[in-house]
């Protein structure tokens, strides 16, 4: 799997902690996000660094404490860095969950092709 697989899929994968499912299913989707998450931690801070390298920081005007980031010239090397991290391979066993134990999860079409690596029809 590549990491541009886990990055993808975080938001969904959180929904399916919160959502009532039965215990088995519950404990390996458990696993699977501690197994997940240094991964994704990782992803987010280099990110930031790349963020910190390629742009410079913009304060939001409003008071909610956003901070984006203009590119004068550099998005284009932001973009390359940031797509070959993402087709990075990481080494995670992944467990296929049965569609029909997903029952009770409110997944969206969006969140189902995100998840396409871990749910199965059968």
């Amino acid at each position: 799997m590549v990491l541009g697989e886990i990055v993808a899929g975080i938001e969904a994968i959180n929904k399916l902690l919160d959502a009532p499912l039965k215990a088995r299913t519950a404990f390996r989707l458990g696993k699977l996000s501690k197994e997940l998450a240094p991964h994704f931690e990782t992803y987010e801070k280099v990110r930031q660094e790349l963020l910190e390298k390629f742009g410079t920081k913009v304060e939001s005007d409003d008071d909610s404490g956003n901070v984006q980031y203009q590119f004068n010239g550099t998005a284009d090397k932001f973009q390359t860095e940031l797509m070959m991290m993402l087709e990075e391979k990481v080494d995670v066993k992944v467990r296929k969950i049965k569609l029909a134990e997903l029952n009770g999860a409110n997944l969206t079409a969006r969140d189902m092709i995100t998840l396409e690596w871990l749910i199965s029809e059968k």
